[in-house]
């Protein structure tokens, strides 16, 4: 397999690419960024560097996209290449239409053009709408879709394009529907979620206006990429569109997490209230893993094994020796590999 990952730099596509160097069912990963992957990530790479290779491009370019695929002779794409927006948050709206329109339509373009049939992309669970307009209860792909801004509307939009391509050329394409994604170097309009482990990790405090008590599906890069991995490498999947997050979680047990392993991490919380209990507002924090988990075998890791990860990330980025968690399964070994430890 020969693999082309779009927005390879980005926290979701470069631990894809990860993912993808560690199986040996993969021959070669290209990622294609507008900027080069980071030197720590590089490091990671270890032995699978002959692999990898990267290339400057841009998706809302489709000419990129075809050199690249041509060049590497790719037969499967994963497009992570977005531009994430937060509900009311000043944005150009221009580059987010050609980067999240668009770039996702020059990429199921440029597979078809090349005859790369099986896609993989990244719609988002935005798509929901919040949480009350599904009541107190997990949301299934199911579910009636609700977007409510530029962005959500724009990943709804992914989800029929991906369709009608499946339907008039005969092509293979699944999306998935992330919750909140974190891990180091993560942006995203939660910004705590990633940078709180990432600070706590070097000896840097980490604080925040809120109370730390609002809920909130999480998915850390690591289970993204795993599920993104198995998903690129069947040939077709049972539905369309799969769910990905975990149970619900607080930047209080997100803290509790870090604290296991840095028991002298300094985390304090503000006293605004986070919580909606209603749920007009939240993106839903209950959102069901069941058909994952029944057609691909795939369940989120817990918080606090994600959360060693993310940390290991961060000090590696600074030059400082990963911490080392006891391995309650076999399958750690395989997390821990993927992203560089032994």
């Amino acid at each position: 397999m020969n693999i082309l990952v779009t927005g390879g730099s980005g926290l979701f596509g470069r631990k894809t690419v990860l993912y993808l160097l560690n199986d040996p069912d993969v021959k070669t990963v290209v990622s294609m960024d507008i900027t080069p992957p980071k030197e720590w990530f590089m490091e990671s790479i270890g032995k699978n560097v002959k692999k990898f290779h990267f290339v400057q491009g841009n998706v809302t370019e489709i000419e990129d996209l075809l050199n690249a695929m041509r060049q590497y002779k790719i037969d499967r794409l994963i497009n992570w290449a977005f531009i994430m927006v937060a509900e009311d948050a000043p944005v150009d709206p221009r580059l987010v239409t050609k980067v999240n329109v668009m770039g996702m339509s020059n990429a199921f373009e440029a597979a078809k053009i090349m005859g790369a049939k099986r896609v993989v992309y990244a719609s988002s669970e935005t798509v929901y709408g919040p949480q009350a307009m599904h009541g107190m209860r997990e949301v299934t792909e199911d579910d009636q879709t609700n977007p409510t801004h530029s962005y959500a509307v724009c990943k709804k939009y992914a989800e029929i394009l991906a369709a009608a391509y499946t339907q008039q050329y005969g092509m293979s394409i699944t999306g998935v529907r992330p919750t909140i994604g974190y891990g180091h170097g993560g942006r995203s309009p939660a910004q705590y979620w990633s940078d709180m482990p990432s600070n706590c990790a070097i000896g840097k405090p980490f604080s925040m206006e809120g109370d730390g008590r609002g809920l909130a599906s999480l998915v850390a890069a690591d289970d993204l990429a795993e599920f993104t991995k198995r998903l690129i490498k069947a040939p077709t999947s049972p539905h369309p569109v799969y769910n990905v997050g975990g149970p619900p979680q607080s930047p209080r047990d997100l803290a509790a997490a870090v604290k296991k392993y840095l028991p002298d991490a300094r985390i304090t919380f503000g006293k605004k209230s986070m919580m909606d209990k209603e749920g007009k507002t939240e993106l839903p924090w209950l959102v069901s893993g069941k058909r994952a988990k029944r057609d691909f075998k795939f369940s989120c890791m817990t918080i606090e094994r994600a959360v060693l990860i993310h940390i290991n990330d961060a000090r590696l980025e600074a030059g400082m020796k990963p911490l080392r968690g006891k391995r309650r399964q076999k399958d750690d070994e395989t997390i821990i590999s993927a992203r560089g430890g032994k």
